[in-house]
């Protein structure tokens, strides 16, 4: 008798043996296998196709992943209350600085920090009428010092005739800073009132005063109205007070008088020895004054003697 391994060498074709491959499209991995799968040739041999996949693969447990999704949503959910507890904690204090903000600011504007006459502090106020300076500031005592307008302060100050132009800011917490700048008086006019009106260089009138005062320069003026305090004189004393804000000193010194027309056509200086100076429109002054100069360093002019500086050709007379 044949052994088994003989007869089972016999019982398979050589032939018929082949290899099946199949590639990795996603499906379980196959396994080789010898004989024929059809039956065919007597074989009785069962085949037997093992899945390497189902058979490496554990088997499923679903309880720890129940569990562990469990303890996913409990995180998610912690991670949730933390931020609404963050977000409720971030409003509350933003609502306690505005509740704060508007208490701070309720007070400041109360009148426990308005403005004190004690506080208050002017520098620069040698000629400003101080009656409507202080009736200014009397305005702002007891204001709360958030709530003060330095602008609108510095707009009163400036209409008083004297002021050229001021300062003001305040002081906390109860304080007002006043700086004030001051006009420069230039010349004098008599009105046909008999009384005299103090002139800056821009003509305007610093002050109205009974008699001359002599340390400002004399003008005379024909048909000069009666002009009130901050008003503008007429363009021929306007272009006088500005001919007097330019004068040197040594001219300035031994001006006696000056006299304009209303128009500001004629105008002329008179020196203490009689020299009468013709500078003719009230305009163009400073080349005028420096042929002036020029005459009274040569020493040519005689006491008494007439000079026209209005064109460039310096005319001397008698």
């Amino acid at each position: 008798m044949d052994s088994k391994d003989e007869r089972s060498s016999r019982s398979i074709d050589p032939g018929l043996r082949r290899k099946i491959s199949i590639s990795d499209d996603g499906a379980p991995d196959s396994v080789y296998v010898d004989g024929d799968l059809t039956g065919k040739g007597g074989s009785r041999r069962k085949v037997v196709i093992i899945d390497e996949d189902e058979r490496s693969m554990p088997a499923a447990n679903p309880a720890p992943r129940r569990s562990m999704d469990g303890r996913v949503r409990a995180r998610r959910a912690a991670v949730r209350r933390a931020l609404g507890r963050r977000r409720l904690v971030r409003a509350i204090g933003a609502l306690a600085a505005l509740v704060l903000g508007i208490a701070v600011l309720a007070v400041l504007g109360s009148s426990w920090f308005g403005v004190r006459s004690a506080d208050v502090r002017v520098s620069g106020n040698v000629y400003t009428n101080p009656v409507q300076l202080n009736a200014i500031i009397d305005e702002v005592l007891g204001t709360p010092i958030v709530l003060v307008d330095t602008d609108a302060i510095e707009e009163q100050i400036n209409a008083i005739a004297w002021v050229a132009g001021s300062s003001v800011r305040t002081d906390w917490p109860f304080g007002l800073v006043i700086d004030i700048r001051e006009r420069e008086p230039v010349l004098s006019i008599p009105g046909p009132d008999g009384l005299f009106r103090v002139l800056d260089a821009d003509g305007r009138v610093l002050d109205v005063i009974d008699g001359w005062p002599f340390e400002y320069l004399l003008l005379t003026s024909d048909d000069t109205p009666n002009l009130g305090v901050a008003e503008f004189a007429p363009p021929g004393p306007t272009g006088a007070a500005a001919l007097g804000a330019v004068l040197t000193a040594g001219i300035r010194d031994r001006v006696s008088l000056i006299e304009v027309d209303a128009a500001g056509t004629d105008l002329r200086v008179t020196l203490d020895d009689g020299t009468v100076i013709k500078f003719g429109a009230a305009r163009e002054l400073f080349p005028k004054l420096v042929r002036l100069e020029t005459v009274l360093s040569a020493g040519e002019l005689l006491p008494g003697a007439t000079v026209d500086v209005s064109t460039d050709e310096v005319v001397l007379g008698e």
